[in-house]
């Protein structure tokens, strides 16, 4: 079990820096009881009784073997660290982890201590390659034992009668109906939350674009890609989400990536939520500031964190998003706006998911709470999605905004996004706003299939208000094997599987839109539930 624990570990992104030897409020030990009691407390059994004490025995925390490896597991990416088997196998008590981390986390086990392998005489080298190539694999196997564990991985779905359940090709999408070797089913893997991908005047607007300007931008913008589309396109989503400037960029997970990189760094701290996107935390790995991860959703304990860690920085911003495209739900955001001024920090929203889908209007998570845009500092989101065609974009203050689009590297050195996306984008703005009832429908369907889940006894965590709907099913081969089944009854909706999410919290994700029809959600969660059934 451990050694596929540390397979899933080290594939998984880290989420914080270690700190220099000496650093007092990171090494203190008062923080670090503080964080492991956290982390055991979140995989205790519902029901648990008191609180969590470092003279506990993890038998009388109630925390059993898989729960205390998924708390290992955050904590290595926390510290940026890595336990080794030894160091586990003496652990009793909650305190004993906290001592394992107060006395181990600074001596970088896999890097510092281990010493680095001596240049091979060319003899012995010669010899082992080889043998490799005796035994059929080449030196990539010795290098890379990740392809070996992605193929085991593989193998053993295969041996338990289950589908590859990723990378299935669409030959066709008509509506919320796909063709998957040659049977359709009813999709529910789309993004295309308002059905603009295919909207007749959407498809209209990129087919003009194509001849006015070609299929490719052929340049980034700053060097001869720029165009008037995507110059509209900035100011209509400024004017769209309320702020006082907007720049598109080539693609969402490239702006998240690149702009905490390109905007932090040294003597800078980086909060964001412990489920905040992978983009997201590869931006903050990516920089030379601090990083830490606090609760989901929990602006109480950020608020904690600022009082303790504000002092020591120069700046200090907090990452959160606006709906979790895992969990389908999103963050108080008044609170987290409160938060942010108290402790004069700046304030970054990814709204890849709540932009066409929060608020009366589709305009995102500050009009779904009445949030005045100016309150927070960066509102980033993506085309991709409720706009139906490809790219991201940064939103915020003038001068802030205009720095980022001069400087920002997935801006000034990627190729711009293409003419027939900006176009599709700039229309699909448009559709919105003359189109209300589809934000409209877009809940309705959502709350449909969220009520129906429910009197179906469907376990869907902490979704509500937005159209993402998972089922949590508690294990990685359930999640996989309902899926399957779903897929055979004309169901395509895909599983989310640990590392991406603790293996007690695997599932299968539903994404609503507005082109779903009552009778295929009735139809959907009918089969679901049947499925669950007979999987249980």
């Amino acid at each position: 079990m451990k050694e596929g624990f540390f397979v899933a570990s080290t594939l998984a992104p880290t989420s914080a820096s270690a700190p220099a030897r000496g650093e007092p409020l990171a090494s203190s030990r008062q923080a670090i009881t503080r964080l492991v009691l956290d982390e055991l407390a979140r995989v205790r059994p519902r029901g648990a009784h008191g609180p969590l004490t470092p003279g506990m025995s993890l038998a009388e925390a109630e925390v059993d073997p898989i729960g205390f490896l998924d708390a290992v597991n955050r904590i290595e990416g926390l510290y940026q660290m890595r336990f080794r088997d030894e160091w586990l196998a003496g652990i009793r008590t909650c305190g004993d982890l906290v001592g394992c981390i107060a006395e181990h986390m600074f001596d970088s086990a896999d890097r510092a201590l281990a010493p680095r392998p001596s240049r091979a005489p060319a003899p012995a080298a010669s010899r082992r390659h080889a043998g490799l190539a005796a035994a059929g694999m080449t030196s990539a196997d010795e290098v890379f034992p990740e392809f070996t564990a992605l193929e085991e991985r593989l193998a053993a779905l295969d041996t338990a009668g289950l589908d590859d359940p990723f990378l299935l090709a669409n030959e066709q999408v008509q509506k919320r109906v796909a063709r998957i070797a040659g049977r359709d089913v009813i999709s529910f893997t789309s993004f295309d939350y308002l059905g603009l991908a295919a909207h007749p005047d959407v498809a209209r607007a990129a087919k003009e674009a194509i001849d006015r300007f070609g299929t490719s931008a052929s340049a980034s913008r700053m060097v001869g890609g720029n165009n008037t589309l995507l110059d509209r396109l900035d100011e209509e989503l400024a004017a769209f989400l309320g702020t006082e400037r907007a720049v598109v960029f080539p693609c969402g997970y490239g702006t998240n990536a690149s702009v905490f990189n390109h905007l932090f760094g040294e003597g800078d701290l980086i909060l964001y939520d412990e489920l905040a996107h992978n983009s997201i935390m590869q931006g903050a790995n990516a920089s030379k500031a601090g990083r830490r991860s606090f609760r989901h959703n929990d602006h109480a304990q950020l608020d904690g964190l600022l009082r303790d860690l504000r002092p020591q920085y120069r700046r200090v911003v907090v990452a959160i998003e606006g709906v979790y495209s895992m969990d389908g739900d999103y963050p108080d955001l008044p609170r987290f706006v409160e938060v942010k001024k108290r402790h004069d920090a700046l304030l970054y929203v990814d709204e890849a998911h709540s932009l066409g889908t929060m608020g009366p209007g589709g305009r995102g998570i500050c009009e779904f709470f009445g949030v005045d845009p100016a309150d927070g500092d960066l509102w980033m989101g993506t085309i991709s999605k409720a706009l139906g065609a490809g790219g991201g974009y940064l939103a915020g203050r003038e001068r802030l905004v205009r720095y980022l689009g001069y400087t920002t590297p997935a801006f000034v050195f990627s190729t711009a996004c293409s003419p027939p996306n900006a176009a599709a984008a700039l229309e699909g703005l448009a559709v919105i706003q003359r189109e209300p009832w589809r934000v409209t429908r877009l809940r309705e369907r959502s709350e449909l299939f969220l009520k129906l889940a429910h009197d179906c006894n469907l376990d869907t965590g902490e979704s509500g208000d937005t159209p993402v709907i998972p089922i949590i099913l508690g294990s990685s081969t359930r999640a996989i094997r309902v899926s399957q089944m779903l897929l055979e009854r004309g169901i395509n909706a895909r599983p989310i599987l640990y590392p991406a999410v603790r293996e007690a919290a695997a599932r299968v994700r539903f994404f609503l839109t507005a082109e779903h029809t009552e009778d295929q959600i009735v139809q959907a969660v009918e089969t679901l539930a049947d499925v669950v059934r007979l999987t249980a």
